[in-house]
């Protein structure tokens, strides 16, 4: 239980009262100077807060307080942050700014989560479900949550999760999940919902958690996230956005030390990640090559749905 991917572990309570998500998130990073980097940490069971922190690891701040918080995503000038929360008042999709004020409400009701932002800002894309078997990736307007346009329909009912935009906004790369927990692979689509194409197989086990470099030509997925193959590890690969060039940037074996995808950073030098090693868990940050890791933090407690965003201007 404790390498679970999907949202539904920390945010049990969350679904349980007001359906807020039924999967993961998604992030695509924008080009620009290095700045905060929003994360999730679990402060205890079933209870889940969004913290951001210096790309040196110094000023690990909490910047929400609600029942619970998470799936973060930078807008592409950083000046507003997209997350999943619940509060007294009810849950939804939220926009709120960098230090957790002024946070708004854009999905009122219905079952919705894993937010991002397209390129321009304009357009979030999220998984929502309005019926039983019919989720899917839907768009909605930024300043509003208005305009809704479905991108897909998964065909095994749950789940297409974890939507993010390309650089260019011109294609929506998502997990479909056919078999939860098992059989998961990284899909892409017009952001018209055409062109459907399958990535990676199924047999990847992907996590619902997965960015784009600022430049378009790589993606940076988890593969064998719920340790399906037996004596494997869960590590951190990238491919080209046709699902060819697999490169492997961690190798860990015999399932103990683990590594799961964040985002790159907005200067496409760097890839920020969690670390599970030696029975703690770190925010650790490393070159494209999976070189020269350096841990940011180090405790018991799993970062998770990490992303890096560019510095205000």
């Amino acid at each position: 239980m404790g390498r679970k991917t999907r949202m539904a572990l920390p945010l049990a309570a969350v679904i349980a009262l007001v359906a807020l998500t039924v999967a993961t998130p998604a992030m695509s990073t924008t080009r620009g100077t290095n700045g905060l980097i929003v994360y999730t940490q679990e402060l205890r069971p079933d209870h889940v807060q969004l913290f951001t922190i210096h790309p040196d690891g110094s000023g690990a701040k909490q910047i929400t307080h609600a029942v619970n918080a998470g799936n973060p995503d930078w807008s592409p000038n950083g000046k507003r942050i997209v997350a999943e929360m619940l509060r007294a008042q009810g849950g939804g999709i939220f926009l709120m700014a960098p230090d957790g004020s002024n946070a708004r409400n854009l999905t009122p009701k219905g079952a919705q989560g894993q937010p991002s932002f397209s390129p321009d800002g304009h357009w979030i894309a999220y998984e929502r479900d309005i019926a039983d078997g019919n989720n899917g990736v839907w768009l909605m307007r930024s300043s509003d949550g208005k305009g809704l346009r479905r991108v897909t329909r998964n065909p095994f009912g749950c789940c297409d999760t974890d939507p993010n935009f390309s650089p260019d906004g011109k294609v929506i790369s998502f997990v479909r999940i056919k078999s939860e927990e098992n059989l998961q692979a990284l899909f892409s689509a017009h952001r018209d919902g055409t062109h459907v194409r399958q990535l990676t197989p199924y047999s990847w086990n992907v996590a619902p958690k997965h960015d784009w470099s600022p430049d378009g030509s790589l993606i940076l997925l988890t593969v064998n996230a719920d340790l399906v193959r037996q004596g494997e590890s869960t590590n951190i690969v990238t491919i080209r956005p046709d699902g060819s060039g697999r490169t492997d940037l961690t190798h860990f074996k015999a399932g103990e030390d683990a590594a799961f995808s964040g985002s790159f950073s907005p200067d496409g030098k760097l890839i920020v990640f969690r670390l599970e090693s030696g029975g703690s868990y770190s925010l650790a940050v490393m070159g494209l090559d999976g070189s020269g890791v350096q841990r940011l933090t180090n405790g018991a407690a799993r970062p998770r749905f990490i992303d890096w965003g560019t510095s205000q201007p």
